[in-house]
């Protein structure tokens, strides 16, 4: 058998962590579509597409782990190797975001589609998407320029996570509907944690071009 060299392994390794952040990316469509249609069989779905993210998850960082110990990367490899290893748990728990929100939807309560908080949702849910998408390609084309669009997006996001409280409000004389609405507020925290991953993952793609860490501060400070 012939050993693969650093190079090639840290490639095939890349490569299987945009696979995963595809697989997610799926989720996130596909639970958003079981949160418009209120599909519990395709929140189910969504359920079960976690075992294959969860199993690509630990297939890189046993990767990584052995890729640290028996090949000893230095200076832009050893970069690589962290940021991988970093950026293959925020897209996990993504994945994880994706279920909690699948779990809802199984749950079965009435909340009508045509709630101004689902509509908002729904768009939290495409800026989240996007974040995503902008993370893998910001990896993908080693750019800088598309990791620090990640808090600019991300300050969006947490505008529209504020406005469901004010959505709430309509909600607060009815305890039937507060209920399902205190839980579409928790679907929002949701998408609002997969835009913090993506800037996490921003901030990698950062060091990994650079060698210097630094948080992507905008993405926490106040509007």
């Amino acid at each position: 058998m012939v050993r693969m060299s650093l190079h090639e392994e840290l490639e095939t390794v890349e490569t299987s962590l945009l696979v995963e952040g595809a697989l997610v990316r799926r989720q996130l469509e596909d639970v958003l579509e079981a949160l418009q249609a209120r599909d519990a069989a395709m929140a189910d779905a969504v359920m079960k597409e976690d075992d294959l993210v969860d199993e690509t998850y630990l297939e890189i960082e046993s990767r990584i782990l052995t890729l640290l110990a028996l090949q000893a990367p230095v200076a832009a490899d050893l970069r690589l190797a962290s940021a991988i290893m970093h950026s293959n748990l925020h897209i996990e728990r993504m994945g994880d975001l994706c279920v909690n929100i699948a779990k809802f939807v199984m749950s079965r309560q009435p909340y009508p589609p045509d709630s101004p908080m689902v509509t908002r949702l729904n768009e939290m849910g495409g800026r989240a998407a996007e974040m995503l998408d902008t993370a893998l390609s910001a990896f993908t084309q080693r750019s800088i320029t598309l990791a620090e669009l990640l808090p600019v997006k991300d300050n969006v996001l947490d505008r529209l996570n504020r406005g469901m409280l004010g959505d709430l409000q309509q909600y607060a004389g009815d305890s039937r509907s507060f209920e399902w609405a205190i839980n579409l507020v928790l679907v929002a925290r949701y998408l609002e944690r997969i835009g913090d991953h993506a800037v996490d993952i921003g901030e990698q793609i950062s060091f990994l071009v650079t060698g210097v860490f630094k948080e992507f501060t905008d993405a926490s400070r106040p509007d």
